[in-house]
């Protein structure tokens, strides 16, 4: 929903692992006070080779940042499905052709170590970035078609990561199901301790 102000960097390695993927955009790294405790830039250009070429069309960065960046940046609100929303609180957001990811919001469901299968970490990347993506196709391919957009965007988010989950992860999708009632309850009692220790504060 906004544009990064300041000076944004991408270097000549990460530039080059760019490798075919098709489009004219940029791809950056904007964070204030924080690093991803994984890396994610390669998670995102996987996910990106599997988006087709025309629905990449008109898209011109993708910033990856995280919510202090954000906060310091941006102090207003803005509407989202009839509710008032901080830049900083959101996970994703599009304006424009310009998609931005908050790394920390994105990665902080899940405890560091789950976030070390490459799997994990790159769908929940996907969930977000397809969902910011969706945005895009809506506004380039159906102007003012739906007025729920948010449904729009998750519409495109779900063909988007099925399709690159039988591409790219199939093998995974069977054990994933059956996993699930058991890693369900692990992430919900490390999120409860998580809030836990945060309302405590420090001392």
């Amino acid at each position: 929903m906004i544009l990064l102000a300041g000076r944004a960097w991408c270097s000549f390695r990460k530039s080059a692992e760019r490798g075919n993927l098709s489009g004219n955009f940029k791809i950056v790294e904007q964070y204030l006070d924080y690093a991803p405790p994984v890396d994610v830039y390669r998670s995102l250009l996987l996910l990106l080779r599997h988006v087709p070429e025309q629905y990449l069309s008109g898209l011109y960065k993708i910033t990856l940042t995280n919510s202090d960046s954000l906060r310091s940046s941006y102090r207003g609100k803005f509407w989202s499905e009839k509710r008032r929303l901080r830049p900083a609180d959101c996970s994703g957001l599009y304006h424009d052709g310009h998609i931005l990811l908050a790394m920390d919001q994105i990665l902080q469901a899940y405890p560091e170590v789950f976030l070390l299968f490459p799997p994990v970490k790159t769908f929940l990347i996907g969930e977000v970035l397809y969902h910011e993506i969706g945005h895009h196709i809506h506004r380039i391919e159906e102007p003012g078609y739906r007025a729920d957009k948010e449904a729009v965007a998750d519409e495109w988010k779900e063909k988007l990561m099925r399709a690159f989950l039988r591409r790219r992860y199939w093998y995974l999708v069977s054990l994933a199901r059956l996993c699930s009632p058991l890693i369900r309850p692990i992430t919900r009692r490390w999120n409860k301790r998580a809030v836990a220790e945060s309302s405590a504060g420090p001392g």
